[in-house]
């Protein structure tokens, strides 16, 4: 299979992929109480703790005025709390509540049970294949220069 008609089966397989897996899940992101970006900065703050406001900038690969107004949105919901660092104004911390801990948890549970329920039937060996190809695509996308400032903006 040459590789353009590949990444056209892959473009067409995608959301098939995501609404099987959604349909096995009831929570904040699949119910759109919060968005993937928000929810990637609740994951983050979960495996980090309390954290910079530039460094979870810096994470997601937005700017600091994108995650401003990101965390101001989680604040409303009560996810996350923002702080003034003591000795420097400059620093911005911002942490879970343990609401927001606690939805996290929860749907990284309900993630784990859909895997389970989906990858349980797929061979051991084509499992360990799967996830060996996913990790090469996530170090080759780690490497590839940051090509957002030339894409074309509408």
């Amino acid at each position: 299979m040459k590789i353009k008609e590949f990444a056209s089966k892959v473009i067409e397989l995608f959301p098939q992929i995501i609404r099987g897996f959604k349909q096995y899940e009831n929570n904040y992101l699949t119910r759109g109480q919060i968005t993937l970006p928000q929810f990637w900065a609740l994951g983050y703050l979960g495996g980090n703790g309390k954290s910079k406001m530039n460094n979870l900038a810096k994470h997601l690969k937005i700017s600091p005025a994108a995650t401003t107004g990101l965390i101001d949105r989680l604040i409303a919901q009560k996810l996350v709390i923002r702080t003034a660092d003591s000795g420097d104004r400059r620093i911005v911390w911002i942490e879970l509540t343990a609401k927001g801990r606690g939805i996290i948890k929860s749907i990284n549970k309900q993630k784990t049970e859909t895997l389970i329920k989906v990858f349980g039937k797929i061979h051991p060996k084509d499992r360990e294949h799967y996830l060996n190809i996913l990790q090469q695509v996530v170090k080759i996308t780690a490497s590839l220069p940051d090509r957002k400032s030339k894409l074309i903006k509408y």
